[in-house]
């Protein structure tokens, strides 16, 4: 071999080279995967939220008024209940003033969980 010939780079060198790249990728894809579960979580804790602040706030209607509230907007204007309608839609059923509502809680559609 001449002096000033290279040898070829061994694989091990090659793939020295790009494995911190491969590395910060995995982590990056992994990052992502997590976040998306805390995503999903938060909506999840905030439609629990919602469910309960809704039974709250009907049960306290009925107590101070002695009659179920009509409608959600009832319940938004005299009793301070509020939710992101760009996420949330609230299925309301009123029966009559003295019969406990019906309501459901779901998802707007189009809502991302990522």
């Amino acid at each position: 071999m001449n002096r000033f010939e290279q040898a070829s780079p061994s694989p091990i060198k090659y793939v020295s080279r790009y494995l911190p790249i491969v590395f910060f990728i995995v982590i990056l894809v992994v990052f992502f995967i997590l976040l998306g579960g805390v995503s999903d979580d938060t909506l999840e804790r905030q439609k629990q939220s919602l469910e309960t602040a809704l039974e709250h706030d009907i049960a306290q209607c009925y107590a101070l008024e002695g009659a179920y509230p009509a409608d959600v907007k009832y319940l938004s204007d005299h009793y301070g209940l509020t939710f992101d309608q760009d996420t949330f839609v609230v299925q309301y059923t009123f029966y009559g003033e003295n019969l406990y509502p019906d309501y459901v809680v779901t998802y707007k559609s189009g809502v991302s969980f990522y």
